[in-house]
């Protein structure tokens, strides 16, 4: 056996960290005199918290920088959150979002954001929905961080412009496009496993195939590619990733506090322990390929076209020995035109298709069974015109077909269940003056299921000068039921039935913000305070039997959700950047309970050094995210001896706080090559409360500190 082998994780990890830290500390001792003497090749790389004003920003759909946009939009850059070493699209959100967090839930990964769970926010791809969603939640390995020119993020109800499902948030990522002769891009990122499940399996075991999937290394590799000929441009990107699965351990039995502020019909507050440890949790490993062309086609700035199409393959190796995975594939193709009249209007037309499979395939026998199948399907004409001095307005008519197949319905067959949305929308950005901007829009909504709804929206931008802009804004936003909320019965594994419910109506809300932001060349803030009020939210509940779990959805009655985010970033030296963000959210109580399992308090902090020599830089990046104590009650049913019968009763989870924290030092030579050494969660945080009866909580899915490294070459 090897001495790397003999090592401990720990002991390997500790190494890795020594090695960055003194690589770190030896550059700044000996380069901090030459800095102060010579010049930095390139200035320092603040896209990561700023208004990036070189960057033109179409979350109002119309182009503007986003220093000039009325409604506050977060910019992150493609590129700084490549060179920030973070391994995924994921990781980088979370860490670069202030009140965002993905974590572990039975069914997958649960993003939230703000109070709001992920039904209520929409991701796009260069404009355009996504299908094949659980409870809201994508397949988040379909964003491809290598391909990323830039996310854009707008908080609040923007369903003027985009429709339902846009109550609480757009992030809308924007893909690569060159504009070089020719570019290409390759690296490969190698990281340090999670958990050695079994040791040397045999193509002999019965099991081998769940050995071998359960133990996979945690590779990368990805590749960019780009032309541009004359009126000709071509973008193709691929990425493949794979990782390997591990469990999560409970440091505690099992425990539950039913108080007597959740539970009137309890004297006092009764604490129930379990006599034996929890079993641990297993996260699934994966592995997944994705792949995107882009076609191009702009013979003068009157026309331009654009033909596009994609195709996703994931498995899912969960830790169950059961000889089936889960599989997902997902197909996107579309097309764009659009033409302008001088400088009068343009007017674009284009057509969305996205198709999502999933899978369960047995692990043994080339076999598979159909999950459900989903479709979307979008056509849209845009028109969007200049012509009136100081006006931008933009006006659109969207059809949005969504398509379901599945066995989870009432008949319990492969039946087609089906949504469709027409919908039409204006909206006029105004520039009264020099100080003042003014936006105002609505969008109306027509479908056979629930109707005809408008939804109006209106902002203000006030800039007395250069470096101030306040900001003020309401808009209703609006989500319909998702078809799984309508007409889901399913019975999984008779633990438990999830139960649509046909009787949901629309979900409807009023958002209102005001902010102030600030900028010049060091020094970047931006304050905003906000109330979501929410009605007729949708939401699931269980319905707890003596003999059966049901988890159904209703109606609630009212929500009120309201925060503070603050941003900020200070350059003190071109070499030094640093980068905080602070969330603070209030959510409402439904009768006195607590169901919303966000935590009030969550931040991000980074810091960023910059070492600049000719043909050389050296970068290091320090990122944590941190979220605070959260408590909500769970729902369950207890027996009181006194009265000789069972209650619905609630108890009261409490998780602790966390941070992770990642450390990454890259050099670079040449603008060409690229090496990176990191260390993720370099505190090495593991959660340690997983769950309580039939209960899983939502935690942070780490296995601890893990070492990886990373190599990247341009053209």
């Amino acid at each position: 056996m090897s001495l790397y082998l003999r090592i401990k994780k720990e002991t390997r990890v500790k190494i890795a960290i020594a090695y960055i830290s003194s690589v770190l500390l030896l550059s700044c001792l000996g380069t901090m005199p030459v800095l102060a003497q010579e010049k930095p090749t390139e200035k320092a790389d603040t896209t990561k918290t700023r208004n990036l004003e070189g960057v033109v920003v179409m979350g109002s759909r119309t182009a503007r920088p986003v220093k000039l946009s009325p409604i506050t939009t977060r910019v992150l850059s493609g590129k700084g959150m490549v060179e920030s070493g973070y391994s995924d699209f994921q990781q980088a959100l979370q860490h670069e979002t202030p009140g965002l967090s993905i974590q572990k839930v039975t069914f997958g990964s649960e993003i939230n954001l703000d109070g709001l769970d992920a039904r209520h926010v929409l991701f796009l791809t260069d404009g355009e929905r996504m299908t094949g969603d659980m409870a809201g939640n994508l397949d988040y390995e379909r964003f491809n961080l290598h391909a990323i020119d830039r996310v854009e993020i707008v908080k609040g109800a923007s369903s003027t412009l985009y429709g339902s499902r846009a109550s609480g948030a757009v992030i809308n990522i924007i893909t690569k496009k060159t504009n070089e002769p020719f570019a290409f891009d390759a690296g490969v990122r190698w990281g340090q496993m999670n958990e050695r499940n079994f040791k040397n399996p045999k193509k002999k075991d019965f099991i081998y195939m769940f050995e071998k999937n359960a133990d996979r290394p945690n590779v990368q590799g990805w590749l960019s590619a780009g032309f541009k000929k004359g009126a000709f441009t071509s973008q193709t990107d691929a990425w493949y990733s794979e990782s390997d699965a591990f469990y999560l351990y409970q440091d505690k039995n099992d425990r539950k506090v039913y108080t007597k502020e959740a539970n009137p019909f309890l004297e006092k507050d009764i604490v129930l322990e379990s006599s034996f440890p929890r079993p641990p949790m297993g996260i699934e490993g994966r592995e997944h390929l994705i792949a995107s062309q882009k076609l191009y086609f702009e013979p003068s700035k009157h026309f331009k076209a654009q033909v596009y199409g994609s195709m996703f393959f994931i498995n899912q190796y969960d830790l169950v020995q059961d000889l089936v995975l889960t599989q997902g594939r997902d197909y996107t193709w579309g097309m764009k035109m659009s033409y302008s009249l001088k400088n009068w209007l343009t007017l674009t037309a284009s057509l969305h298709n996205d198709y999502y499979d999933r899978f369960k395939r047995h692990e043994r026998r080339d076999e598979r069974k159909l999950v459900y199948h989903s479709r979307i399907f979008q056509p849209r004409l845009t028109l969007t015109s200049n012509y009136f001095q100081g006006h931008a307005i933009v006006m659109g008519l969207e059809y949005c077909g969504d398509q379901l197949t599945s066995d989870r319905f009432v008949n319990h067959k492969m039946t087609s269940r089906t949504l469709n949305e027409t919908e039409f929308y204006v909206q006029d950005d105004w520039t009264a003056s020099d100080h003042w901007m003014l936006s105002s829009g609505v969008r109306t909504n027509f479908s056979r299921a629930f109707g005809f709804m408008y939804m109006p929206k209106i902002a203000a931008k006030y800039s007395p000068d250069e470096h101030w802009a306040v900001r003020a804004n309401y808009s209703m936003g609006y989500r319909s039921p998702s078809i799984k909320e309508l007409f889901f019965n399913w019975d999984h594994l008779g633990m438990f039935m999830i139960k649509g419910n046909e009787f949901l109506k629309p979900e409807k809300n009023n958002y209102v913000s005001t902010g102030v932001e600030y900028s010049d060349q060091r020094f970047f803030f931006n304050g905003t305070l906000y109330g979501n009020f929410f009605r007729d939210k949708i939401e699931g509940v269980w319905r707890i039997y003596d003999m059966q779990y049901n988890f159904e959805y209703v109606n609630l009655s009212n929500q009120t959700i309201a925060g503070i985010d603050l941003l900020g970033r200070w350059t003190p030296k071109k070499w030094l950047t640093l980068n905080a963000s602070y969330s603070y959210v209030y959510v409402s109580k439904e009768k006195g309970l607590r169901i919303n399992t966000t935590s009030p308090h969550a931040a991000t902090a980074g810091i960023k050094y910059s070492y600049n020599k000719k043909n050389y830089r050296l970068d290091a990046y320090v990122n944590a995210q941190i979220m605070g104590e959260k408590q909500y009650d769970v729902q369950d049913r207890v027996y009181v001896e006194k009265d000789a019968r069972s209650y619905d009763a609630y108890f009261r989870c409490t998780l602790p706080s966390y941070m992770l924290c990642n450390l990454n030092v890259a050099q670079t030579y040449k603008e060409r090559f690229r090496l990176s050494l990191g260390v993720d969660n370099i505190f090495n945080y593991k959660p340690k409360t997983l769950g309580s009866g039939l209960t899983a909580f939502s935690v942070p899915a780490t296995a601890g500190a893990r070492v990886y490294v990373q190599f990247e070459y341009k053209i």
